[in-house]
């Protein structure tokens, strides 16, 4: 009996029905199921749309984790740009198709473009990656998931007129692309090394999920103060603000609590010397 075979064949089966792994089972369901949440709630629980867009992050991050294990050096980041580049795109042709089908239109075609991808990336740039296909399928359906309930948090809906005159035209789209980015590619680069350790890692891009989520509520909120918005979508607004508020402060905690954990040593280094000091 070769036990590392019997690993590599185990490795292959859950390479092969990836979307049955656990990161990709939650967040691909907790998305949905509040993107639709506050779909049909209205912009009063757009706050839902925000906890969907934090487990979407959460997927792809994993699946950077994943994938960057093979030793992709500088190319963490490119893998989560590339990602939500194409995230871009495909979520805003999936609300220009249908408002309400938006998001399982984009998951569909992320799941199948980042495969293709994936494969694409494999055979010309000769990388021969054996989880590219479906990583790079995986990073990419995070983040449409991630794009579409941003939508929902600055737009309150997922109408197609309403998302491109308030996301798109004001800007705050690329406010959304570089932080999902970040998001999906910072918190694997930020613990690289040996002692990379998933918990600590997980905790990381919950936190940066959390930030964009606040900077998007604020946004969001300040908006609809200045255009007249309803009261419904103020206080939506309100909540992500307060929720991401007192997430942040919870999950900064377990960070640095696994940041303690794992590190050899904490020095205090101060202020930054001046620029006396270094003369």
């Amino acid at each position: 009996m070769n036990p590392t075979g019997s690993r590599s064949e185990q490795k292959t089966k859950e390479d092969k029905f990836f979307l049955l792994e656990k990161p990709a089972l939650e967040g691909l369901l907790i998305s949905l199921l509040t993107i639709y949440a506050a779909v049909l709630g209205g912009p009063i629980v757009s706050f839902t749309a925000g906890v969907g867009m934090v487990f979407a992050i959460i997927w792809a991050a994993d699946a950077v984790r994943k994938i960057s294990k093979y030793g992709l050096g500088t190319g963490v980041p490119s893998v989560g740009m590339f990602g939500i580049g194409l995230a871009c795109i495909i979520s805003i042709f999936a609300v220009s198709v249908n408002a309400f089908w938006s998001p399982m239109i984009g998951v569909v075609l992320a799941l199948v473009i980042g495969w293709i991808s994936g494969k694409l990336i494999n055979k010309i740039l000769g990388m021969n990656i054996p989880s590219m296909e479906k990583r790079i399928a995986e990073i990419t359906a995070g983040c449409t998931l991630a794009m579409i309930a941003s939508f929902i948090v600055i737009a309150g809906t997922l109408e197609s007129t309403i998302v491109f005159s308030s996301y798109i035209l004001t800007g705050i789209s690329a406010l959304g692309f570089i932080g999902i980015a970040v998001a999906v590619f910072h918190a694997y680069n930020a613990n690289l090394g040996p002692d990379e350790a998933q918990d600590r890692t997980k905790m990381l891009t919950v936190l940066d999920a959390l930030l964009l989520l606040l900077i998007l509520g604020i946004a969001a909120f300040f908006m609809g103060y200045g255009s007249g918005a309803t009261l419904a979508y103020l206080i939506g607004a309100g909540i992500t603000i307060f929720m991401s508020i007192a997430f942040i402060l919870i999950s900064f905690y377990k960070f640095w609590t696994y940041v303690k954990r794992d590190a050899w040593q904490i020095t205090e280094t101060g202020l930054l010397p001046s620029e006396e000091d270094l003369n």
